[in-house]
């Protein structure tokens, strides 16, 4: 019966977390809103995403365009142009 139970959790907890994307997991909660952030916040922000995550966002189309007086690098970092 017990083995039968843990089963049962163990299902459910796949069925709950597997449609979940990496990048969602990542934002922990959703994304910002980036029209509310200066263009500080928001280089401020994508540049702290760990590597792997920020580039998949960015070819998923995650990320919000370059602030003005910012240009993304190879590695989608906002940095000042």
């Amino acid at each position: 019966m017990t083995k039968m139970v843990k089963a049962l959790v163990v299902v459910s907890m796949l069925t709950v977390m597997l449609p979940i994307s990496p990048a969602e997991a990542c934002a922990c909660g959703g994304m910002p809103d980036w029209s509310r952030m200066s263009a500080e916040q928001v280089a401020s922000f994508v540049n702290s995403i760990e590597d792997g995550h920020r580039i998949m966002e960015a070819q998923q189309g995650l990320l919000p365009a370059a602030p003005p007086g910012y240009r993304y690098t190879e590695d989608y970092k906002l940095v000042r142009s």
